[in-house]
């Protein structure tokens, strides 16, 4: 196996965690002012519910737990957040600010797909199971039939 056929798959678990963290912050700044955030209380505005489920959501992302699942619902948040707070301000997201809403929204909608490479809860709960990594890790450039041999 090349190097180059070995490492996607755990740069992958590598950009997971790091959009986890990201998230995460974005989560405990609404609901524990972290970083000097707004704390928002009010679980009935888009903005106070957004704060629990980007703490939950990240902490799962980080974890590679339930991450297709996860992403799936997050990239719907994030596209919810983008249509309801950034687009009203003009087309562009460069302009109107929403890039990072963009982005998350992008990333997890790659994580769907994807999944959560090797170095995740889901993988490791896979291998426990009897589950094929190949199913649960995401896509490789090596095809399966080598996997099972």
């Amino acid at each position: 196996m090349s190097a180059s056929v070995k490492w996607p798959p755990y740069l992958l678990s590598v950009l997971r965690i790091a959009i986890g963290l990201l998230f995460f912050q974005h989560g405990a700044e609404k609901l524990w002012g972290f970083a000097g955030g707004r704390v928002d209380y009010n679980f009935a505005t888009m903005h106070g519910f957004a704060g629990p489920l980007e703490v939950v959501g990240g902490a799962l992302i980080i974890l590679g737990l339930f991450t297709r699942t996860t992403a799936f619902i997050l990239c719907g948040e994030m596209a919810v957040a983008y249509f309801t707070r950034w687009a009203p301000r003009g087309f562009w997201p460069i302009n109107n600010g929403g890039e990072e809403a963009v982005i998350f929204c992008f990333v997890y909608l790659w994580l769907v797909t994807a999944g959560p490479g090797p170095w995740s809860l889901d993988a490791l709960f896979g291998k426990k199971t009897g589950g094929r990594e190949d199913l649960v890790a995401g896509p490789s450039a090596e095809p399966a039939i080598v996997k099972n041999r």
